[in-house]
């Protein structure tokens, strides 16, 4: 089955839409233009801004120090459709950029020799990267040679796991809830927030500008791969498992108990109308708006950033238990993450030194070191409380599914968060949402 984590976080989605589609270069100097065949230069774009690009400017400072490499790094929204464009105009690419989220766009680019194998990046190397990261990162399910989740085509990998992520977790105020990590999901939804001083049991925001509804995604994602299984999961992934299909409306009906107005902090209005970055901030108030909040390891940052005064400490003031059983043991080990990778676009000498650097525990351990995120290599250290026990849940996991919404055509994304704020605000529109859904599927997938 596939044991895939997601390439591209929601969170990111949401943050890149409606920012420019280039912004200027922002670090280790001057124009972005291909070095061709460098082996002093390199160019390099990445989404990231704010602290993620401060932590991936640490982690390239040893490399340009010992290597006289220059990198050229440049913060670009909008990478994906610049490189579609440049390798249709056959104009210059950069050296080293994270790889496509569109299935069918890694498939084209591999095709067309855009991008290079890592097995040519890292030369000796691969085998040891092989080894030393989480196996769902560079492994196709059951022997096969495609896995275009986590690119593989024909037996050859071309993304270089850097980063990690893990999604459905609880969040909650260790001061506030002081009980048991319930074990399934009819025991969480048993739980009385009274008891513990809390007004309601969850916390929940939803809004994210253009993006808004990957939050509430990312929570019914969870019930359904955990719920009903991998197969069926992927399979919805793919335009294959109807929305209205008894698996997927399960799905649905389960997630709309966590935002019940008997349930979520405020109601639905205050869940569709709150940032997903300020979600939690009812969990440490007094008294407590609510015990918990389901989100992504990078959520501990706004918790941290919202109340600077209470001074939070992962571990001591805040914690998470992982997601619990829908119930199906079987699919227990069922896991959401994401992760983010680099891709080699020119094979020039500067370019795969990079490559070979960023793939080694020592240019890992300084993203993990920074905060914030987790490493692709299975063997890092971790000081953080909360991201070494977040790393034993990526460790442990049987299958690291990807987040649906971000695998699925555009149209259809669009629906699928849409429908996700129609039925927190009206329950009663289910069947019609679904039905729906069902339409929008048989365009996108028909045309993707």
């Amino acid at each position: 089955m596939a044991e895939v984590l997601a390439r591209l976080s929601s969170r990111a989605i949401a943050l890149s839409l409606g920012a420019l589609l280039l912004v200027a270069a922002c670090s280790t100097g001057g124009s972005s233009s291909n070095q061709s065949a460098s082996s002093t230069d390199v160019t390099v774009w990445t989404a990231w801004g704010g602290a993620e690009l401060k932590a991936f400017r640490d982690v390239l400072a040893p490399f340009q120090s010992s290597t006289g490499i220059k990198v050229h790094l440049t913060t670009n929204r909008d990478s994906t459709n610049q490189i579609a464009n440049g390798i249709a105009a056959g104009t210059d690419l950069p050296d080293v950029a994270p790889g496509p989220t569109d299935p069918v766009q890694v498939k084209s680019w591999v095709s067309k020799g855009a991008i290079k194998p890592i097995e040519t990046a890292l030369g000796d190397q691969f085998s040891a990267y092989k080894d030393n990261t989480y196996p769902a990162l560079t492994t196709a399910p059951g022997g096969a040679s495609d896995d275009v989740y986590i690119g593989i085509i024909g037996g050859k990998h071309y993304e270089l796991m850097v980063k990690t992520q893990v999604k459905g977790l609880f969040w909650y105020n260790k001061k506030a809830f002081t009980g048991q990590a319930p074990k399934t999901f009819d025991d969480l939804l048993a739980i009385n927030p009274s008891q513990y001083g809390a007004q309601k049991l969850f916390c929940a925001g939803f809004e994210s500008g253009a993006a808004s509804g990957w939050p509430a995604s990312d929570q019914i994602d969870n019930i359904i791969m955990r719920q009903s299984g991998d197969q069926v999961y992927t399979n919805w992934i793919q335009g294959k498992q109807k929305f209205t299909s008894p698996e997927i409306k399960l799905g649905y009906q389960t997630f709309l108990k966590e935002v019940s107005a008997a349930n979520v902090y405020g109601g639905s209005n205050t869940a569709l109308s709150t940032n997903f970055g300020k979600a939690g901030d009812p969990m440490f108030k007094t008294p407590a708006g609510c015990l918990f909040l389901e989100q992504a390891t990078f959520i501990t940052s706004f918790f941290q950033q919202d109340f600077p005064s209470l001074n939070l400490k992962a571990g001591t003031d805040f914690d998470f238990f992982a997601h619990p059983s829908m119930g199906n043991s079987q699919y227990d080990g069922n896991v959401n993450g994401f992760y983010d990778n680099f891709a080699m676009y020119n094979d020039t000498p500067a370019a795969r030194k990079l490559m070979q650097y960023m793939a080694t525990k020592d240019a890992q351990q300084i993203w993990v070191n920074d905060g914030g995120t987790l490493g692709a290599i299975k063997t890092l250290n971790y000081t953080d409380p909360i991201f070494k026990r977040a790393a034993d849940v990526a460790g442990s996991a049987k299958n690291l599914l990807v987040t649906a919404g971000d695998f699925m055509p555009s149209d259809m994304q669009k629906a699928f968060w849409q429908s996700l704020l129609n039925v927190t605000r009206d329950p009663s529109s289910l069947d019609a949402q679904l039905k729906h859904l069902d339409q929008v599927q048989a365009a996108a997938y028909a045309t993707s």
